[in-house]
C-alpha cells in the first residue's frame, strides 16, 4: 500500500510514476501485457484548484479537456460503457437514474449524509463482458461526496488505473465533477481523494515514454 498527500494532481503524478517503477511488483494482465503495479494506492489532493498538467504527461492538455467534457456532458461516440451514462443515466428496470442529481439534492437536504454515493458497475453488462476474451468494463467504480465544515470532500475508487496515460485525465476530470457538485450544492470544494486498487504502468508498452520523461527510472526496469 502506498499513500501520499500532495497539493496537485501534477505533483502526485510525477511522484507516483517514480514510485511504481521503483517499488512496484510485476504482473501479467489477462490480455498478456506486462505491468508493474502497487496495490491500494491512495492519493489525497489538498488543493484541487491547482490544475496545471505535468509536461511529463504524454497525452497533454487536449486529452484532459476531452475526458472532462465526456465525463460531464457525454460523448457521441459509442463505447461498451462511458462514465457519463453510468453516473448520470444509470439504467435500472428500464429507467435511467441520475445519480449526480440525487447526490446534489441529498446534500442540500442533509449535509451530514454519508449516503451520497454513485456507482458505475452494472453486473448484467459487466460480468458478461468480463467473461469474454475482449471488451472493456469500468475502471472507476465508486464516487462519494461528504460535506464537513461546509466544504465538499470527494473520494473515488478505481479497481484498476493506468498511471502513465489515464490517471491525470481521470483525476482532473473527476475534480471537475466535484466542483460541479459543490457549486450546485452551494459549498466550497475541499479535497479530492483517489484510491486505486491496482495503480500500474505498462512497462513494455510505455517503455519509450519512460525513457523520454523518466530516464532516471530506467535502471529499475533492467
Amino acid at each position: 500500500m502506498y499513500c501520499i498527500k500532495k497539493p496537485s494532481v501534477r505533483a502526485s503524478y510525477e511522484e507516483l510514476v517514480k514510485e511504481v517503477l521503483k517499488n512496484g511488483e510485476d504482473m501479467i494482465t489477462e490480455d498478456g501485457q506486462k505491468c508493474r503495479e502497487i496495490r491500494n494506492t491512495v492519493i489525497e489532493i489538498t488543493n484541487p484548484k491547482l490544475k496545471s498538467i505535468s509536461p511529463k504527461y504524454p497525452l497533454g492538455k487536449k486529452a484532459v479537456e476531452q475526458y472532462t467534457n465526456n465525463l460531464l456532458y457525454g460523448s457521441e461516440n459509442v463505447f461498451s460503457y462511458d462514465y457519463h451514462s453510468r453516473l448520470f443515466k444509470y439504467p435500472v428496470n428500464n429507467k435511467e437514474i441520475n445519480q449526480i442529481d440525487f447526490i446534489v439534492e441529498k446534500l442540500k437536504e442533509q449535509q451530514n449524509s454519508r449516503r451520497c454515493v454513485a456507482i458505475t458497475w452494472q453486473p448484467n453488462i459487466d460480468i458478461e463482458v468480463s467473461n469474454k476474451d475482449h471488451g472493456s468494463v469500468p475502471c472507476l467504480q465508486f464516487v462519494q461526496f461528504l460535506i464537513r465544515d461546509n466544504k465538499l470532500y470527494q473520494t473515488v475508487l478505481f479497481r484498476s488505473n493506468d498511471l502513465a496515460v489515464a490517471f491525470v485525465s481521470n483525476a482532473l476530470g473527476l475534480i471537475a465533477l466535484g466542483e460541479m457538485v459543490a457549486e450546485k450544492v452551494g459549498v466550497d470544494y475541499g479535497t479530492y481523494t483517489h484510491h486505486s486498487v491496482s495503480m500500474h504502468i505498462y512497462i513494455d508498452r510505455d517503455r519509450d515514454y519512460i525513457e523520454k520523461y523518466f530516464p532516471e527510472s530506467l535502471k529499475y526496469l533492467e
